[in-house]
């Protein structure tokens, strides 16, 4: 199986890579829904499955996109390398990414105080899924790009994490950094 880093040379997917702390980000995803991680894959919730928190651990130069299931193959063509990155250098750069190939998984509800699973993209970082139930996720990621599900990595990092969209961004919560400045928590440049 390969990785996101197998792309790199060509893609320009430096923003992957992270150099400094990431900075999770958690969306409320219901059925018919989905959150583009870049114009590089997708997860979305499918069947009659009950909404579900997925906190986003990956660089925060990565731009996270909720939207309709509906209208992320028309989003991706037109933003991919704008507002979707990476890849960088606009849609023309989609073909060398080359066709998604999606992947079903159930996942078991752990209820809302822990995470479930985790979904871990190779090369990209991790998903930790939360809620009460069953779901069925789907994971949209390049044809030959390895997957996985596990047991969460921190379970609890849920309620210290969670962001709101507010339409035009994610935004965090307000924080005291450890220097003592204050964090507007303003996230995904």
């Amino acid at each position: 199986m390969l990785c996101f880093l197998s792309f790199r040379p060509s893609l320009k997917l430096f923003v992957s890579l992270t150099y400094r702390q990431v900075e999770p980000v958690t969306f409320r995803v219901g059925s018919g829904k989905c959150v583009l991680i870049g114009g590089l894959a997708r997860i979305e919730v499918i069947g009659d499955s009950k909404p579900f928190l997925f906190t986003f651990f990956v660089s925060n130069d990565i731009k996270l996109h909720p939207t309709d299931v509906s209208k992320a193959d028309d989003f991706i063509a037109k933003h991919a390398g704008e507002l979707l990155t990476p890849p960088l250098g606009g849609p023309e750069r989609l073909p060398e990414i080359g066709e998604l190939e999606h992947h079903d998984v159930e996942i078991a509800g752990a209820g809302w105080k822990e995470a479930a699973a985790d979904i871990s993209l190779r090369g990209l970082g991790w998903i930790a899924v939360t809620g009460a139930g069953d779901a069925k996720v789907r994971i949209s990621v390049p044809k030959g790009i390895g997957f996985s599900v596990r047991p969460p990595l921190m379970p609890f990092d849920i309620w210290e994490t969670t962001a709101k969209y507010t339409g035009g961004r994610a935004v965090r919560k307000s924080t005291v950094t450890k220097s003592g400045k204050r964090n507007k928590g303003v996230g995904r440049r």
